[in-house]
């Protein structure tokens, strides 16, 4: 009789053979209707589809609905003892425009049934192919054949069944443009409101899915208003905007804990945390059960500050409902900020709880990695590379295990596999930093190599931060190099030519550190920064003492109040033996900025000026303020020094 069915049913009406065939397409039971019955039964509904003429109602009508009752009884009979847990890509489909909001209250038993139209072949030899292709697990080819169809047909079972599968499929403009389809044919379907909600509330048009939300529930419905509130509260601005909305559905629903607890959540983004307590402890006690509120009341008291609480609260919970991942993890995260040893122990009884679950698994993981349990972080991250997730920060968190494990090498392999992101800036910097300790110039060149063919818009920022490894590891000259380089493929790089002129005069370059300076101030003449860096550079050659007066002089109209100009026009007056006005400017620059070059400058105008007690006093101020200073000293020693020699020469 099974295997008849379909090809009896194709006989008299086609489009019927087709909504038999989707009670079994769910792709367990699916695949048994194929591939036990399909494979006749298919060729069978195509062949009488394409010869059998559509048979009128006439007096044939009580028989038929009968035949066809048996035979939807037996699908159903089916549909029941196999759909056991299976995913929801694969429900039956919809027979009728509202054949899921059948047992909705406040829904109408639909009567689509007797108003059902036949389909095209074309169409019924598509969706066919599309039902295979689902069985095959080619979900793209199911898609698109219902998608067209669904357009095509104007049927709200087929636009609910492309709906789903888009669903599944997170093809979210295709799932939004189904969902539209489906609630504009069957408006009176709860479920088609819903859909179009969720669909809605994902693209961000949340105006259009409250009011959908809204037909949802006055079709009894059960409408998401909760995730509806999770996209406004992120955004202070909508949510201030949507708030209205929200209360004017909780007035009109004052007993539906769904909008009372979306409204909650608003008041909670608009800092009204006081408010938000109140109705989740209304939601509480009519309907204990939900826990939904008592989690929202625990971040409305944290919100207020009542962590204590809050606490007690959660532990409690946490007592009743152990198997509650979401209370848990709550008070997990609570806990973090209090008790990072409790909140370890609650991690791992959540990852006890869900083995596979990768935020639960890294969270775990970071908490053992910052109290420097790497022996319990390093399997854990480990099972995240396994399962092939948060691999990038698995990785970067094992080098970091790596490095300060001593195992630099090893360190270095996990950074180099980090991926773009919030860790990726650091793996290069800690990798390559580790590679020039080891003195392995060549695979840091080659790393940088490989990092500006694979990010050539970020060439400039790969090659400072180089340039700035070399710098540091004593490579001068191979750094000037690197940049001279680089310049000649970025020409109107302004970072670049300032490194490079930076270099040049850690290089003792003058030449180059001038050149790379005047190109700039060629192109932003009235730049106060690099006039005075220019300016103080040439303070250091006794014949162009004069010139460097007229650069820092312009630079000190430009920015007045800049303490390292002030300095530098200090030092200016000093070079040319301006002592008094040097320790006018010199003092002002200190007040401005305790800065140890500042604190020598001083102290050297003083010493000039015979001050040679106040002298002592700026520097050993400056000692106190920056104990680690090797200019002072130095300074002080040189001035010493001199003081001594003047004074045997004049002996002798």
């Amino acid at each position: 009789m099974q295997l008849l069915s379909p090809y009896l049913l194709a006989c008299r009406q086609p489009h019927k053979a087709l909504k038999t065939a989707l009670f079994h397409s769910h792709p367990a039971r699916f695949r048994r209707f194929l591939y036990g019955v399909a494979t006749a039964s298919s060729l069978a509904i195509l062949c009488a589809c394409a010869q059998q003429p559509q048979i009128e109602d006439g007096g044939q009508g009580d028989w038929r609905d009968q035949w066809e009752s048996e035979v939807a009884s037996e699908a159903d009979t089916e549909t029941r003892e196999q759909d056991n847990g299976e995913d929801r890509l694969s429900e039956p489909a919809e027979t009728t425009a509202t054949a899921e909001a059948t047992n909705q209250p406040g829904t109408a038993r639909p009567r689509a049934e007797a108003k059902a139209k036949p389909f095209p072949i074309e169409t019924l030899y598509t969706l066919l192919v599309a039902e295979v292709a689902g069985n095959r697990e080619q979900y793209d080819l199911a898609l698109a054949n219902y998608y067209f169809q669904a357009e095509r047909t104007k049927d709200a079972g087929v636009a609910a069944r492309a709906t789903r599968i888009a669903r599944y499929l997170n093809a979210r403009r295709a799932a939004l443009r189904s969902a539209q389809l489906w609630v504009k044919l069957a408006p009176d379907s709860a479920d088609a409101q819903l859909a179009a909600t969720a669909e809605l509330t994902l693209a961000g048009k949340l105006d259009e899915a409250l009011h959908h939300a809204e037909l949802a529930l006055a079709l009894g419905g059960n409408a998401p208003l909760q995730s509806v509130a999770a996209t406004a509260v992120d955004n202070e601005e909508l949510a201030a905007k949507v708030l209205p909305e929200f209360e004017r559905l909780h007035l009109k629903h004052p007993r539906n804990s769904e909008v009372s607890l979306a409204y909650a959540m608003l008041l909670r983004a608009n800092k009204r945390a006081q408010e938000a307590l109140k109705i989740t402890r209304q939601v509480q006690e009519r309907d204990p059960s939900n826990l939904d509120a008592p989690l929202l009341e625990s971040h409305a008291l944290i919100d207020m500050g009542r962590e204590n609480e809050a606490r007690r609260l959660l532990e409690n919970l946490v007592e009743l409902y152990p198997r509650e991942s979401r209370l848990r993890l709550q008070y997990a995260r609570l806990l973090i900020q209090q008790d990072l040893d409790l909140a370890q122990q609650q991690f791992a009884e959540l990852v006890k709880q869900r083995p596979n679950d990768g935020n639960l698994i890294l969270s775990l993981a970071l908490i053992h990695y910052e109290t420097k349990q790497f022996d319990k972080a390093t399997p854990l991250l480990n099972k995240l590379l396994k399962q092939e997730d948060h691999e990038s920060i698995a990785h970067f968190y094992l080098g970091g295990i790596a490095e300060q494990t001593d195992n630099p090498q090893q360190a270095v392999i996990h950074y180099r596999l980090v991926r773009p992101g919030s860790d990726y800036v650091q793996a290069i910097t800690r990798g390559t930093s580790l590679l020039g300790k080891l003195g392995e110039t060549e695979e840091v060149h080659e790393w940088f190599s490989e990092l500006r063919q694979r990010h050539p818009k970020q060439q400039e920022q790969f090659y400072l931060m180089q340039t700035d490894l070399l710098t540091k590891n004593g490579y001068l000259e191979e750094a000037q190099t690197l940049l001279a380089d680089a310049i000649k493929v970025n020409e109107d790089s302004k970072r670049l030519i300032y490194a490079h002129a930076m270099a040049s005069e850690q290089l003792g370059d003058i030449k180059n550190f001038e050149r790379g300076l005047r190109k700039l101030l060629s192109h932003d003449p009235d730049n106060a920064n690099l006039l005075n860096t220019l300016g103080y550079k040439l303070l250091s050659y006794d014949d162009r003492v004069e010139e460097a007066m007229l650069l820092i002089s312009k630079a000190i109209e430009l920015s007045p109040d800049d303490p390292a100009i002030i300095d530098s026009m200090g030092w200016a007056h000093y070079r040319l033996g301006n002592y008094a006005e040097a320790v006018t400017y010199l003092r002002k620059a200190l007040s401005l900025l305790q800065d140890h070059e500042i604190v020598a400058h001083l102290g050297e105008a003083l010493w000039a000026l015979g001050e040679r007690q106040q002298a002592m006093q700026v520097w050993e101020q400056g000692l106190q303020q920056n104990p680690e200073s090797k200019l002072i000293p130095e300074t002080m020693q040189r001035l010493q020094d001199q003081q001594r020699l003047e004074q045997h020469v004049t002996e002798s």
